[in-house]
């Protein structure tokens, strides 16, 4: 009897082993659409975005499922700020406030503390995971002059893909603040710990606010 409920038990650690990537690459699908932003007010929004935030740029770490799991009982919408939509790439994810494992659960995640969306440059991190659809994956297939549009809900940013290049992680120029308005994408140039960022820039070209 003992014998088999070993036996059972590794059974179903293997059968754990082999389905945890579906079962992670399910879990971020879900907390990055249902915490998109849209059932939060624009008062509600200003607010998050006025709270402090972290940058642990040394901590982060590619998700294990355990985080996932975890991010799924405990994610809240303290951190969001607005919505990333690039329609091109059928890419659409909740901005949140601050580089946190947490955060770059659930979608696009701000790198500097006091950025603003249409001023200067707009740098946002985002995972790149194996399932190429979740996060920032897809910006791999992403195109010079493809739209991008940030929105706080109360004013859309649209910007037009200008570069796409692959950098070394310790090159953190492209995330410093200019004169000139753009946005800034970055994730791993691979679905594995690796050394390069694949950065994709945008211009803004234009800007509209939300009518009631």
């Amino acid at each position: 009897m003992y014998k088999k409920m070993i036996i059972t038990m590794f059974i179903l650690l293997g059968l754990l082993l082999i389905c945890s990537p579906f079962l992670k690459g399910g879990i971020i699908a879900y907390l990055s659409k249902s915490q998109n932003g849209s059932a939060l007010t624009v008062e509600q929004l200003k607010k998050n975005n006025e709270k402090d935030a972290a940058f642990e740029f040394d901590s982060i770490e590619p998700p294990d499922l355990i985080e996932a799991i975890k991010a799924g009982f405990d994610h809240d919408q303290k951190s969001i700020i607005g919505r990333i939509t690039i329609k091109s790439v059928d890419l659409e994810l909740p901005i949140l406030k601050g580089t946190t494992n947490e955060n770059l659960l659930i979608g696009a995640a701000t790198m500097r503390p006091n950025q603003k969306m249409g001023e200067g440059n707009y740098p946002l991190a985002g995972h790149h995971l194996k399932q190429e659809s979740l996060l920032f994956g897809p910006l791999e297939n992403i195109k010079t002059g493809a739209q991008i549009v940030i929105t706080d809900f109360k004013k859309d940013y649209i910007y037009s893909v200008s570069s796409k290049e692959i950098i070394s992680e310790m090159d953190a120029k492209v995330i410093e603040e200019t004169n000139e308005k753009e946005i800034t994408l970055i994730t791993c140039d691979k679905a594995a710990e690796t050394e390069g960022r694949l950065v994709v820039k945008g211009k803004l070209v234009d800007s509209f606010g939300h009518t009631n």
